[in-house]
């Protein structure tokens, strides 16, 4: 292989390795986003009572939940029945994601679609 040619592989490779690892974490392994739904966000912007309807939420949890937390259980991601995040700690980590799980922005999620499915999760007793 030329000099070129390895240092363009080496490239790639060293940018893919990049690109998937990391995570955001610090040495003492919690994440290092501020923004994220975790302890450190400022979480005003996100209080307020749940508005939204469970029925129209069901099929979004669906089609953007179930498959890290399927029925609501534990899965990929953690068993969502009974816990005792704040409605505001929930809408952050849905929109800005926390550990593995990926934030949904409002163009993946309306605002709408989030509070039914906030609607939805306290069907399950999650806010209790």
């Amino acid at each position: 292989m030329t000099k070129r040619g390895y240092a363009t592989w080496l490239g790639l490779l060293l940018a893919g390795a990049m690109a998937c690892g990391g995570g955001g974490e610090t040495e003492s392994g919690e994440g290092g986003d501020e923004s994220s739904g975790g302890e450190h966000a400022d979480l005003s912007a996100f209080e307020g009572p749940v508005t939204g309807d469970s029925a129209a939420g069901e099929p979004v949890f669906a089609n953007f939940c179930a498959g890290c937390h399927p029925g609501g259980g534990a899965g990929v991601g953690p068993d969502l029945h009974n816990r005792t995040d704040s409605t505001a700690e929930v809408r952050a980590i849905i929109r800005h994601g926390e550990d593995r799980m990926p934030g949904f922005g409002a163009d993946q999620i309306s605002d709408e679609d989030l509070e039914n499915v906030l609607a939805y999760l306290t069907s399950f007793g999650m806010f209790q």
